[in-house]
């Protein structure tokens, strides 16, 4: 995804571009006619209001937010991987996933037979699965981060993930992600980030799991699911890897919103749900040896200092960043549906 823009004076045109296809927003109505009476020599074919943009459907409520769903692309994956018919389920991924089965058949090369599921037909689902992952479903991040870690060689455990996460889309097809949008002339835009991990969650290597968020004014704008690359030692170090990862995503937005001439408000908010963490931020000395994690602290706390973030803690049962570390029952991930305003 590419992002141009244009200003002249108060006045300010957008574009967003990804392959060949373009979304044109700007402050007044009249500009997006010039855009396109510009453009003209590209032979660039205006399709009007805005209502579909690569594969999201785009809807303007009265209450001045926009709404945005995948409906239509989950309905198609499920018709052609032949799941159309299939039983719904209430979460992507059951809490009693197991990471270690080494001796699980992997699913077979070429064509199958009998119906068999090969390797190309996983590939194909899981790369529709992460496609609306990263777009409009972070519920279903880490779910689709489980099922991708064997995209080359998958195993039949995998490939039963993938049509659980595609049976729970069917479910809950109807979701919308909220974004509430107006920013006042002279107003400072609230960018946050949101932090978590799941220590030493993986059965196979025991490496931690990252979960992150980042929303401008209340709005989910980027979420992340990875796996850590290192071994963390202790919660505390799985932790502050985490939020400096999300803190250079939050520091990268700052710069993207900057660029287009809008004020941030600062401090930013890094929210984090372990203490011992945020007070070894707020201490000017580390307690860490290992120079790979005190670096991890010295790059938040440099910031910090700067005040241009300011660690924060927030209650286990508000962090934004839970949905995208673990498995919950059905209940809890409804509460965080709620939470990132997935409704």
């Amino acid at each position: 995804m590419c992002l141009y823009y244009k200003r002249d004076g108060n006045d300010m045109t957008i574009v967003g571009l990804y392959v060949d296809d373009l979304l044109v927003t700007a402050s007044k109505p009249d500009l997006i006619e010039d855009f396109f009476v510009a453009m003209k020599i590209l032979s660039i074919k205006d399709l009007g209001k805005g209502s579909k943009f690569i594969g999201m459907r785009v809807h303007l409520d009265e209450a001045g937010g926009y709404n945005l769903d995948q409906q239509a692309a989950i309905e198609e994956l499920l018709v052609q991987f032949g799941l159309a018919d299939a039983n719904g389920v209430k979460t992507p991924i059951g809490e009693e996933a197991n990471d270690a089965e080494p001796q699980e058949l992997q699913l077979l090369q070429g064509v199958g037979s009998n119906g068999e599921p090969t390797i190309r037909t996983f590939q194909s689902l899981v790369g529709s699965l992460l496609w609306i992952a990263r777009c409009t479903r972070p519920d279903i991040s880490f779910a689709v981060h489980k099922a991708t870690r064997y995209t080359h060689q998958p195993r039949t455990s995998d490939w039963k993930l993938a049509k659980r996460i595609a049976r729970y889309l069917k479910a809950t097809k109807t979701l919308k992600l909220r974004m509430d949008v107006g920013v006042a002339d002279g107003r400072c835009i609230q960018v946050e980030s949101w932090s978590d991990a799941d220590f030493a969650a993986d059965k196979g290597d025991r490496k931690s799991v990252t979960g992150g968020v980042v929303t401008m004014d209340g709005a989910i704008v980027h979420w992340i699911c990875k796996k850590q690359t290192g071994v963390s030692l202790a919660t505390m170090e799985a932790e502050f890897t985490a939020a400096s990862h999300v803190g250079r995503e939050l520091l990268g937005l700052r710069e993207l919103v900057r660029e287009l001439h809008f004020a941030v408000s600062q401090p930013m908010p890094m929210h984090m749900d372990n203490q011992a963490a945020i007070k070894q931020l707020e201490s000017e000395d580390s307690m860490v040896s290992a120079k790979h994690v005190g670096i991890r602290i010295k790059f938040i706390c440099d910031y910090a200092r700067k005040g241009i973030v300011e660690p924060k803690y927030v209650e286990s049962h508000l962090m934004k960043a839970d949905l995208l570390t673990k498995a919950f029952p059905a209940p809890r991930m409804a509460e965080l549906r709620q939470i990132v305003k997935l409704t």
